[in-house]
Order: C-alpha cells, then structure tokens, then sequence
C-alpha cells in the first residue's frame, strides 16, 4: 500500500511539472509541444521561425514528379514547378491555435492531450491548375508524333510501298488527372503520359491498290492510234513503259485513289499530234443554174477533223489502269458550212445582183495565165451574211510553185519582172462588182500610178484596187440577209474578165459619180542610171513616163425605198512616174537628165 500511494505520487508530481511547463510564459508565444505539419514539428517555435522551417521543409522545391516518356524520355519537375505552393500563414494559424482555445481546467486538458497524443495538420496548399497545363503542354510538344500516310515511292525504276505510321499525342487533362494526387501529397512519382492514337489517313491498304493499279499501267508500253485511219493518216504512236512512268501521276486521299498519267504530260504529248491530225473543213464550190435557179457543185465539201485532247486524255486515264494498252484517239469531226447537198433557196441565191468587168488587151502571154488563174480561186466562192470577204484570203500564195508565172508587178516605186504580174486586174474586177453591187467597202488601195489596163473599156482613172499580201488587201462586207456565190468568167475573145455576184436583190440602188480627176501632175525629168555590167554605149529603157493624178470615184447606195444607206469616195494619188533609164559605159546622159550612180 506503502509504495503504490508512492507512485501515484510521483506520476502527480510530474503531471504537475509537466502542466506547469506547459502552461509556463515560455510557450506564451510559441507552438505547443506536439503540434505537427505532416512530419515537421513546429513545437517550441516561434511563429517566424515556424514560417521558415515549413517553407523549407516542405518538398516544394524538389524534382520528385518525373514525366515518363515511352521512349524512355525523363521530365523531373518539383511541385512548384506545376503551380504548387504552400499558404504558410494559413497552415501556421490553425496550428498555432492548438491548446488556445479553451481557459482554466479544460485549457489543461487540451495541452495535456496536445503534449501526450501529438496533433497533426495537413499543409494549406495552392495549386495554379493554369501553369501545369502550360508545363504538361510543352512536354506534350516535344512528345507529340505526327501520323505519317503511307505513301508510293518511287526507287530508281521501281514503284514501292512506304508503310504508314500510327501517331500520337498527349492527352493533358488526362495525364494531369493521374499526376494531381501525388502533387497534392507532394509525393515522390513517376507518371506515364497518356496518350490518344492518331490513325494515317492513307494506310497501306489504300497504297497497295494503288501499287497495283501502276504496275498494271506500266506493265507494257501504251499505243495511241487512230479508230479508223485513212490512208496517209499518220501513227500510231507509242509511249514506253519508261515515259509512262515519268508521266505517272498518283492522287490517294482519305476517300480516294486516283492513279494515272498527268494530264499536263500528256496535253504536251498530244499537242504535236493534233496538229498533225488536224483537218480543216472544206465548202463546196458551185455555180449557179439560173434557169433552173439550183446549184450545181464544182468542188464537193470534206469534212474535217480535230483532235479532242481533253476527251483523249480522260479516255487514257479511264482505261489504261484497267490493262488496256491500245487507246484509239478521241476525234471530233468538223462539218463544212455548206456541204454539197445544201440549195440556192437555202442560202437565198436567186439571181445576178452585180457584175464587175475589166479588160486585159494586149497583156503578155505570163498575165494573162496569171489572170485566168487568180480568177480561177474565186468562181464558186460564198459570202456568208455578215461575213467580209477577203481577197487574199481565198486568193492564197502566189508563186512559181501555184502555177504562177513571172511578169510585170510594182514594187518600191518600180516596174520590175516578179511572179503573180497581173492579180491586181481580178482585185480590180472584185473592186467593181462589190461597188456596182452596193455592199460596203472595207478596204481598198489604189496602184502607185496609172496603169492602162484598168482605164480600157470605158473606165476612167480610179477605178481600180491593188493587193499585195499580206499588207495590202481588198475587202468588201456582205450586208444582206442573203449569201453571195461568185462566179468569175474569162472572154478570151474579148480578152475581159468578169466577176458575177448573184444572190437575192434586196432593192438597193447604187449611183456611180465620176471618177473626176484633177490637173494632170507632169512626170518631171528622166532618171538615167549607170550599170557598167551593160555593153559601151547602150541605153535601156526601164519605165515609161506617167503624168500623175488626183482621181476621185464617189458612189451612192440607196435602199428599195430610195433612202441614202451609203455614200462614199475612193481617192487615188497617182504619183507622177518620170521615165527610166539604164545605160552602159561611154553613153553620155541629156543635160536635163537626172544621174543615179549605184553605190559601189
């Protein structure tokens, strides 16, 4: 009995000791004994020194997090990296406030239970959700791996497959969902990232059919040719399986897969071709029945042809992947305007409404051929409605290789021999038959001078139009509702060409005024020039004198009801063309005479 009343007094004893410390002014401003934050002790501390020990104790600072990439990539990041920090003022207040609460006994009490039991806070933490998604994120770039499409590739001659790779990338929310509870521990971890897959578009599938449609274009080489070639028809043309492959063109998308040759490739092949294929339409030529008012053809239409590139094109794509290696070529056909079947009453041909004259007495035997066939080009020709004729168009090239032979013709202020001498009498005739027909003139040039043949028959000075391809050229507009077909008529007896235009009278009149011409222009003195290559004492005359002129033709058009539809003047400036002359060595010019000596 002795020696438990003993203990019990020693326990007393040192309760009240223990209380009496407890309770002493030394822990009047300090953390009670037993007061914890996760593992750190504050007891004993002031609230300043408490701030600092926390701040640094806490594992805020160190790199404990580690961001595993899946090839082994390592991101060590502390807590405060990813927006963690500690409210050091607010975890210090409701620990410091531990044993405060209650006065007298019940204040005991609770320091006693304080100082036996320990109590311990957990940290007031603060997390800046914004700058860990930024960190995540920047992670989330450098891990990201694009899906890549699998693709044809072409190596040397070959055609192969390129696989398609699955790609990936970095789910953020996600991966931050699995780091947030040992951010909030402030715990040591490693966190896989979490990932979505990102499927190729094209995947291997897609490619391998494509592989195989360009292998079976490539198989053999691919001939062009035509459906139903006529004789002297050019081709076939061929396209080695190498040019194909140059010329290969392969378009897969997530939808699709287009395999064939390039259209740009292939417009460049073709274009020679079409060329080469191309044939142009060509009208009938007729003459006129007037008795029985019909056409009867000279020449019979062609129809032409064209190549059809963009149809072409299509057809080589749409077969040749299919195996098909001989292609006929897409021709589209041209249908002349007016074919051999077509009527005077379809083209309104009824009657003669003009008639142009012109007389060739006294050419030379390489004119006249020269006028027989350059009037030859035009009988049978037909003007459209609204169409404007034009003289060189349908007279075509004048040369040697036509037919045409050499004869007088002007050029550069000369009379000198030249191939074709003679055209500008059919331009002449032309000229008359468009006026007396009324139909507007588009173009018209008179001669350098005066030239007898086009004032024989009546006809005075003016009346007259020269042509020279391609600068100079005569044409006329058809201004009626109805065609014209020319004729053209050569009286070797009378040595006269005439041009007859027929077609459908719409009543028009015309009225012809003049040519009047002025006060003749004297050709001024005689040009004498020295060619020492002729025989000693020789002249040679080269051009006769002309006196020049100033000529005018008026002509009023009046339609059926006498109204005034046109009224024009064709002026000719006939320069004045003094006589010329060449002559040899020991030949003594007239003093009056103008000297030209060749420059050396």
């Amino acid at each position: 009995m002795g020696r438990l009343l003993m203990a019990l007094t020693v326990v007393l004893l040192l309760l009240i000791t223990v209380s009496a410390w407890a309770l002493g002014p030394g822990l009047q401003h300090k953390f009670l004994p037993g007061v914890w934050v996760w593992d750190i002790a504050l007891g004993g501390m002031t609230p300043e020194a408490a701030t600092t020990h926390l701040q640094v104790s806490l594992p805020l600072q160190q790199p404990n997090l580690v961001i595993v990439g899946p090839e082994g990539q390592r991101w060590s990041l502390s807590p405060a990296d990813l927006g963690m920090t500690v409210d050091t003022a607010a975890t210090l207040t409701q620990a410091y406030a531990v044993g405060r609460q209650e006065a007298g006994l019940n204040g005991l009490q609770e320091r006693l239970n304080v100082l036996l039991n320990g109590v311990t806070f957990s940290p007031v933490l603060a997390w800046n959700e914004r700058l860990a998604r930024e960190r995540l994120q920047a992670i989330a770039v450098e891990l990201a791996l694009p899906a890549q499409d699998a693709a044809v590739r072409r190596v040397g001659a070959e055609l192969q497959l390129a696989p398609g790779r699955v790609g990936r990338q970095m789910v953020v929310t996600a991966t931050l969902e699995a780091l947030l509870p040992h951010l909030y521990a402030l715990e040591p971890a490693e966190i896989v990232p979490v990932f979505t897959a990102l499927p190729p578009q094209i995947n291997d599938t897609k490619v391998e059919h494509a592989l195989a449609l360009a292998h079976t274009m490539l198989a053999q080489p691919l001939t062009l040719l035509l459906a139903d070639p006529g004789a002297g028809d050019p081709g076939p043309w061929v396209l080695p399986s190498d040019v194909l492959l140059e010329m290969l063109n392969v378009q897969i998308a997530a939808e699709s897969v287009t395999v064939g040759l390039d259209q740009a490739a292939l417009a460049q092949f073709l274009s020679p071709l079409a060329l080469a294929l191309f044939r142009e339409p060509v009208d009938a030529t007729f003459r006129f029945d007037a008795t029985a008012i019909a056409l009867t053809p000279i020449s019979p239409s062609v129809t032409g042809r064209e190549l059809d590139v963009a149809a072409t094109i299509l057809r080589i794509n749409e077969r040749l992947p299919n195996g098909e290696h001989f292609i006929p070529l897409v021709i589209n056909t041209i249908p002349p305007a007016r074919p051999d079947s077509i009527t005077a009453a379809d083209l309104g041909i009824r009657e003669v409404v003009a008639v142009g004259e012109s007389y060739f007495t006294g050419s030379s035997s390489a004119r006249d051929k020269n006028i027989r066939l350059g009037a030859s080009k035009f009988d049978g020709v037909i003007i459209a409605p609204g169409q404007t004729f034009s003289f060189n168009e349908y007279l075509g090239d004048v040369s040697v290789e036509q037919g045409y032979d050499e004869s007088y013709v002007i050029i550069n202020g000369r009379t000198v021999p030249g191939v074709g001498g003679g055209i500008c009498q059919v331009a002449t005739t032309a000229f008359r038959a468009a006026y007396y027909g009324g139909y507007p003139i588009v173009e018209r040039w008179a001669h350098a001078y005066r030239v007898g043949y086009y004032e024989l028959g009546g006809f005075g000075p003016g009346f007259d139009a020269t042509v020279y391809s391609p600068l100079v050229d005569f044409r006329f507009k058809n201004d009626t509702p109805h065609h014209i077909l020319i004729q053209t008529q050569v009286d070797a007896a009378r040595a006269r060409l005439r041009f007859l235009f027929y077609s459908t009278s719409d009543g028009r009149t015309v009225e012809q005024i003049g040519p009047e011409s002025g006060k003749p222009e004297p050709p001024g003195a005689a040009i004498y020039e020295y060619d020492p290559t002729l025989p000693s004492g020789t002249l040679v005359k080269i051009e006769n004198p002309h006196d020049g002129l100033l000529a005018t033709l008026g002509r009023v058009v009046r339609d059926a009801s006498g109204t005034i539809v046109y009224q024009d003047n064709f002026v000719s400036h006939f320069v004045p063309w003094p006589a010329q002359y060449k002559y040899g060595p020991n030949f003594i010019p007239p003093p009056d005479a103008i000297v030209v000596t060749p420059e050396p």
